[in-house]
């Protein structure tokens, strides 16, 4: 019987996502363009959506774990009955959501980009987050999109996991992508901006590294007053303060992180947003951004890598706000400074 290391694992499963990504690509240029799915009335994803095999999105275990949900392309940890019925500050939104990505290169080891699908006009809504609708004789409109209607010029609906990462996997995941346990209220020019950046670095240091992992989700300051969109008969979303993200790599068999915190509460912290559009990626200093680990858990009563031993975590988290790790341009697919995406998400 033939043994594969880790590896070599790796590399197949990144191969045939690679190749499955060129016939969809080839469909698309030949007149068939890709567009995602309504759900058209039900409260469920339109495509089926399994995590990967060998792919595991929560891999060094995030605490703590709420209201889980487990798709293809990511796990989300999203509210609970309990929190809309309590003070709680997560109204419509995740805590947190983590995912694993992988490498996706040609033979020729140049990056490949994947064939995406033109996203759904409405986001996808689901039967279990129905609590935050049912039974409320003051929410007229079922779901979370309406609450974003009149609102996402200003306060995109912000991916957690990247549609442009899970179509990485396959075009359906990254439709399955827009759907608001996934999401929460960003402002628009750090989601089209720099937030954007820290996802095309992303994808090249998976392309690097292999893999990489990725935990992101909201901050709210205690004792600061929480802005909500939603007009009246809506359901209330609540705008972070601010947003975290941590990548994690495999480093010559160590587990290293890097940390970053994106803040949006107040109007001079937006006004250093710069949208992807025209502004080159090498012109984003992400380090401005950067944060130890620990600083995250403290903002936000998580507790990450957890399935570390206690030395490496503090040795992780030791190095966790030194920037991003360098990266060559050759591992780049997507990268700022080319035509624009104007649409929230």
């Amino acid at each position: 019987m033939l043994h594969l290391s880790k590896k070599h694992l790796v590399l197949v499963a990144g191969l045939v996502a690679a190749m499955t990504a060129v016939s969809e690509a080839a469909l698309a240029q030949k007149g068939n363009p890709l567009a995602c799915a309504g759900q058209a009335g039900s409260l469920a994803l339109p495509y089926q959506s399994t995590v990967p095999a060998g792919y595991d999105h929560d891999r060094f275990d995030t605490e703590p774990k709420s209201l889980m949900f487990t798709y293809g392309p990511f796990t989300s940890s999203f509210e609970t009955p309990d929190d809309d019925r309590t003070d709680s500050p997560y109204k419509g939104v995740p805590k947190w959501v983590a995912y694993e990505m992988r490498a996706l290169l040609g033979e020729d080891g140049k990056p490949i980009h994947p064939q995406g699908a033109k996203r759904p006009t409405k986001w996808y809504e689901l039967e279990d987050t129905a609590f935050l609708w049912s039974d409320k004789p003051d929410i007229r409109k079922r779901g979370i999109d309406p609450s974003y209607r009149g609102f996402a010029v200003l306060w995109n609906r912000g991916h957690m996991a990247a549609r442009s990462h899970a179509n990485r996997i396959a075009w359906q995941e990254g439709c399955n992508t827009h759907v608001f346990v996934n999401a929460l209220p960003q402002f628009a020019d750090m989601n089209q901006g720099d937030w954007l950046a820290l996802e095309n670095y992303a994808i090249a240091a998976a392309n690097k590294f292999g893999r990489v992992w990725t935990i992101a989700g909201p901050i709210f300051e205690p004792e600061r007053e929480i802005d909500m969109i939603g007009a009246p008969g809506t359901v209330p979303v609540a705008i972070p303060h601010a947003l975290f993200k941590i990548l994690a790599v495999e480093i010559g068999g160590k587990v290293e992180a890097r940390a970053f915190i994106f803040p949006q509460a107040d109007e001079d912290q937006r006004g250093v947003y710069r949208k992807c559009a025209g502004t080159p990626q090498a012109k984003y200093d992400l380090t401005r951004y950067a944060a130890t680990v620990s600083e995250v858990e403290q903002a936000t009563g998580l507790r990450f890598f957890n399935a570390l031993p206690e030395p490496d975590r503090k040795r992780l988290d030791a190095k966790s706000a030194t920037g991003p790790w360098p990266m060559e341009t050759r591992y780049y697919d997507d990268r700022c400074g080319g035509k624009g995406d104007d649409e929230d998400g």
